[in-house]
């Protein structure tokens, strides 16, 4: 799963996005070999692992970066997308009711 290290989100480390996705700091480190060179910083994007990855259509997709307050039903509605396909589609998403600011998650809008 990718995920962007948020501006506001200064105080953020390794460990605590680890610690967020459940996940240990060595399968970071090693998912993300810049972490052993470079700190976290905001607008890094970082590659998170342990987490099913998705078969994306070749079109008919956009990428969005979850923003605070947003919720996959809120984000169903903002897009008009049907919010059980929207959770269906992103297989990546272990609690759909817990997404954090700075994920990605896929709107698949082809063939609706």
């Amino acid at each position: 799963m990718k995920y962007i290290v948020q501006p506001w989100e200064t105080w953020e480390t390794i460990d605590t996005i680890a610690s967020r996705f459940g996940i240990t700091v060595d399968m970071m480190m090693k998912s993300n070999p810049v972490l052993y060179s470079v700190p976290v910083y905001p607008g890094m994007f970082l590659e998170v692992p342990g987490h099913e990855g998705i078969d994306l259509p070749g079109e008919g997709y956009i990428e969005y970066v979850v923003q605070p307050d947003d919720s996959l039903y809120s984000i169903s509605n903002k897009f008009k997308l049907n919010y059980n396909r929207v959770i269906a589609q992103n297989p990546q998403i272990e609690n759909p009711h817990v997404i954090w600011p700075g994920q990605i998650i896929y709107l698949i809008y082809l063939g609706y």
